[in-house]
């Protein structure tokens, strides 16, 4: 091999090392500290929030996908994976100011996209809502709706108490904690209200699948209507963005990764706020 070409494979080597690069990232938060990933080197951020009691991994596939030309970011909320906890089950307004925290420290000033998935997904619908000078674009990997509990409960009552009483069963303390305040907050009587959405682009992905065994009513052929319904719904209350139905099960970050590096990437071909 000759010099050029020694030089030239050299450099390839250090551009894919800068690909591949990954950090450890602390956010402090009073009585606990987040934990999270940081990969990739590009010029734009997006910020992951997986689904209830899943961390980082959970979004591997995707992340691997998208490469180094975005900063990737990837956490454990409060009491999961790394992140540490104060004990206190943690609501939506808390899960939020954590969130708030973590982009504060990883992109200040810096518009973002945020991509969740299923609880995540609301954390980031309600994110977008409540600082919208923040964001660039939202991805929703079937998320979860403040409606959801409501719609269910009229549906079959029964079935949602034994499923919530089968999910408490199996969760461990801290995490049954934080279950028992979301459904208190789904049970509100405004929490199925409409809500505006600020002028922020959605890429909204619903999955179609109907489980074979289901575990809970969501996975049923009943349940998937209402899921739907719930997607349509809020989807309705954006101004601009796509709504795409996915065949797969509710886990489409890990069954069909290339639809998410997709939908991340056509909002990332959105203009910034300052070019609106």
């Amino acid at each position: 091999m000759g010099k050029a070409m020694t030089m030239w494979a050299a450099a390839l080597l250090l551009a894919t090392a800068g690909l591949a690069h990954a950090g450890e990232i602390s956010v402090k938060r009073g009585g606990y500290t987040l934990q999270g990933e940081e990969t990739g080197t590009g010029r734009t951020a997006v910020v992951f929030e997986a689904g209830f009691g899943q961390g980082p991994g959970a979004w591997k596939q995707v992340i691997g996908g998208l490469g180094g030309d975005y900063r990737s970011v990837a956490y454990a909320r409060a009491g999961l994976g790394k992140s540490g906890t104060d004990g206190v089950a943690k609501r939506i307004d808390d899960q939020l100011r954590d969130l708030s925290a973590l982009i504060e420290t990883v992109a200040p000033g810096q518009q973002i996209i945020l991509v969740g998935h299923s609880y995540g997904g609301l954390l980031v619908t309600e994110f977008a809502r409540r600082h919208p000078e923040r964001v660039r674009g939202i991805v929703l990997v079937d998320p979860a709706t403040l409606g959801q509990q409501q719609a269910y409960r009229k549906a079959d009552a029964a079935r949602v108490q034994a499923d919530d009483a089968a999910l408490l069963a199996m969760l461990p303390p801290s995490m049954a904690a934080d279950y028992r305040a979301l459904v208190e907050q789904l049970d509100a009587a405004d929490a199925a209200s409409e809500r505006s959405m600020p002028d922020v682009p959605v890429a909204l992905m619903t999955a179609t699948q109907v489980a074979d065994a289901p575990f809970v009513f969501e996975e049923t052929a009943e349940g998937k209507v209402i899921w739907k319904a719930q997607q349509a719904l809020l989807f309705s209350t954006f101004a601009r963005g796509v709504h795409r139905y996915v065949a797969t099960g509710h886990d489409i970050a890990r069954e069909d990764p290339a639809a998410v590096v997709q939908a991340i990437a056509e909002m990332a071909a959105m203009p910034a706020a300052a070019d609106r």
